[in-house]
């Protein structure tokens, strides 16, 4: 809450003699020259302008890597008429990315500062060094979309996965199935498991890519609590093993994807979390 402060104006009969020197003595105050005020932090230039250009629409990043191979960090990608350095983490996306031309051309360095006399160039001029990588982006892809990067050993280009985020809204807790280890989830709004409700996921094949089949959502209200089961099919055993048991609470910020890919150290699947908060 702000306080305004309220001027008092007083008035009072005081002797010719001490009213004279008072009036010298605020003479004196009022020609004395007010501080000077602190200076402001500038403004790092450019600042005001990226943060302007940032896009609202496009593609966000994230890495699934069960072998543990990391993405290169930070990644230098077109932004207007300039680049912008960008994170790829495992848990939460990256900014927004505008493709050009239907792609997005990925440096490992600033392309700006290889260019000769150190000025940096509009992203569509000659003489920039060549990207690490391009990755073209579906043209049937929303307007916002998710991109997982699958790294690999060599370095070379990652493996793409694109996902609609339209397909995958708030307040939802989503499994996408990329295994091949068919999976069964069980539900339970009371914690007890007494109203249980069974699911089938099946597994996921690239010529059909992400769809119903392999995939299963729980959209529900705000800080409404859920207990489930995840389990997989075990070939040898022909019995569904655990592979998660917990609680989720449904935001109305953002949603959760638990992506099912094969664990590369062990014969069975793995679980991997990404939080997709909304952007404005």
């Amino acid at each position: 809450m702000k306080f305004f402060p309220i001027l008092l104006i007083c008035a009072a009969v005081v002797a010719f003699s001490p009213a004279q020197a008072q009036g010298r003595r605020s003479n004196k105050r009022a020609n004395k020259p007010a501080p000077a005020a602190a200076p402001t932090a500038p403004t790092a230039p450019g600042a005001a302008e990226a943060e302007a250009e940032a896009p609202k629409t496009g593609v966000r990043f994230v890495v699934c890597s069960p072998a543990g191979v990391p993405m290169p960090s930070p990644l230098y990608v077109r932004r207007g008429k300039g680049f912008k350095a960008i994170s790829i983490s495992s848990r939460t996306p990256s900014e927004r990315v505008l493709p050009v031309g239907g792609n997005i051309d990925f440096w490992d360095k600033d392309p700006s500062a290889a260019v000769e006399g150190g000025k940096k160039p509009a992203a569509g001029a000659a003489k920039l060094p060549e990207p690490i990588f391009t990755i073209p982006v579906p043209a049937g892809i929303g307007g916002k979309s998710v991109c997982i990067f699958s790294p690999k050993k060599d370095g070379k280009k990652p493996g793409t996965l694109f996902l609609d985020e339209k397909d995958f809204p708030r307040k939802g807790m989503h499994i996408i199935n990329l295994s091949s280890y068919p999976l069964q989830i069980v539900t339970s709004e009371s914690s007890d498991f007494k109203d249980k409700k069974e699911s089938k996921i099946g597994v996921f094949r690239s010529e059909d890519g992400i769809s119903a089949s392999n995939s299963w959502s729980f959209k529900g209200e705000k800080g409404q609590q859920v207990s489930f089961i995840l389990s997989y099919a075990d070939q040898k055993t022909k019995t569904y093993k655990r592979i998660k048991s917990s609680t989720f609470v449904l935001s109305d910020r953002q949603s959760v994807l638990n992506v099912v890919v094969k664990d590369q150290t062990r014969n069975m699947p793995m679980l991997m979390t990404i939080q997709l908060p909304e952007t404005k």
